[in-house]
């Protein structure tokens, strides 16, 4: 890793870069007093920073004299098709496969009577399983999983739709049940004990589930079959994996050696790229060559710096890290608690209007200039004229989109 700042300690055109070995996970921040604070991550085996300090005479010269030693691997470029794409985010008001069908049909035929195109319907990961129970029970065992077919989702399959997974299993669900009965309880993260082992529990999503154990080749194996199994019934256009990012309960099992340092979050991006370049993931480490699009932290939708003015700073320090095929995640509404997708005009979170119409305005404006076009609040509901603005914002994307990729 190199980092490069501003020494405060030499003169205003001088620059430090600090070559810090790539073995462990870094902290880096700025103490209160100003000064510059490397840290190794807060796993319980701390090994020793090692690092090089070089100084320049000014930081574009230094860039060049220290970058050539790093050893980077090669990147890989991913699906560039999605930046031609507007991703409209799909909200059911049902609970059952059969209502989530009905109701995309109902959205699909209103953006086509809209004139909006279809673009890409975003299913959140509940969505996902709901359509996925209607074909298949998902328990994991040794004999893969049951492919009984109940139903043929014929008109699903002439969407462009984007699925939702995550490695989480909510321990109340009748796959997992069957897990720890039939012998497949090591696919999760487990808590090693005198007899056997102990599932750990981590929150997600409001309820208590088991983490895939991504270092288990049959449980990875299991988890892409699924993948198969959605993509033969909804032949859908995008994946995006949820799920790399830790949580309370996991921080407290450190011990377990498939959690130590952000190992997790690799491995999952390593999964992803066993499913295509067409998966979308929410986190990454040590993983910016990766053919994928990481999908941005999440923001809040309001006038704040938590809210619209942190677009820009969010963007920038993705870009820092090295993440350069970013897509901004949406606003999110604070009464809210489902966690769902990309970027969307008017907020991700929210089941009504956004109270807020010129921030739903300013939203529109701004996301004609970002990588992927995409709506949380469809237009229609603020009327005609809020559906001719939403004509002319993928028409600007696409401009922008068809510059950048002049010579």
């Amino acid at each position: 890793m190199l980092v490069l700042y501003k020494s405060s300690q030499t003169p205003t055109d001088r620059g430090v870069a600090v070559l810090v070995a790539p073995q462990g996970p870094l902290l880096v921040g700025v103490e209160s007093g100003e000064q510059f604070c490397l840290q190794s991550g807060s796993s319980l085996d701390r090994p020793p920073l090692q690092y090089t300090v070089c100084v320049g005479d000014n930081l574009r010269d230094l860039h060049q004299e220290v970058a050539p030693q790093l050893s980077l691997p090669s990147r890989e470029l991913p699906d560039l098709g999605i930046l031609r794409q507007t991703f409209w985010k799909f909200l059911p008001h049902e609970d059952s496969g059969l209502s989530v069908e009905r109701e995309l049909r109902t959205f699909s035929n209103r953006l086509r009577r809209h004139h909006l195109g279809e673009g890409v319907i975003v299913l959140n990961e509940h969505s996902t399983s709901l359509l996925a129970s209607m074909d298949h029970d998902g328990s994991p065992s040794r004999r893969g999983l049951s492919k009984r077919q109940s139903r043929d989702l014929a008109f699903v399959k002439l969407l462009n739709i984007s699925v939702t997974l995550s490695p989480l299993l909510s321990v109340d669900t009748r796959p997992f049940q069957t897990s720890m009965r039939d012998g497949t309880d090591n696919y999760w993260l487990s808590r090693p004990s005198h007899t056997r082992p102990v599932p750990l529990l981590t929150q997600w999503k409001g309820k208590y589930c088991v983490k895939l154990n991504l270092s288990n080749a049959e449980a990875v194996d299991w988890f892409l079959e699924r993948v198969s199994v959605l993509q033969a019934h909804l032949s859908m256009e995008y994946v995006i994996l949820e799920g790399g990012e830790g949580g309370p309960l996991e921080e407290a099992a450190q011990s377990t050696h498939a959690l130590s340092g952000d190992d997790y979050a690799q491995q999952l991006v390593e999964l992803a790229g066993r499913i295509g370049d067409n998966t979308i993931v929410t986190s990454g480490t040590r993983s910016s060559h990766r053919p994928h699009f990481i999908r941005m932290g999440r923001l809040r939708s309001e006038w704040s710096y938590a809210g619209i003015r942190g677009i820009i700073p969010a963007l920038l320090h993705y870009s820092l890290l090295g993440y350069n095929f970013v897509i901004p995640d949406a606003f999110i509404f604070p009464d809210l608690t489902h966690c769902l997708l990309l970027w969307a005009a008017g907020g991700s979170l929210g089941e009504g209007l956004v109270a807020d119409v010129e921030l739903y305005a300013r939203w529109l404006e701004i996301v004609a200039f970002l990588p992927v076009m995409a709506f949380h609040t469809p237009p229609w509901d603020f009327g005609e004229d809020w559906v001719r603005l939403a004509h002319t914002s993928p028409t600007t994307a696409m401009a922008v989109v068809l510059e950048s990729e002049e010579p």
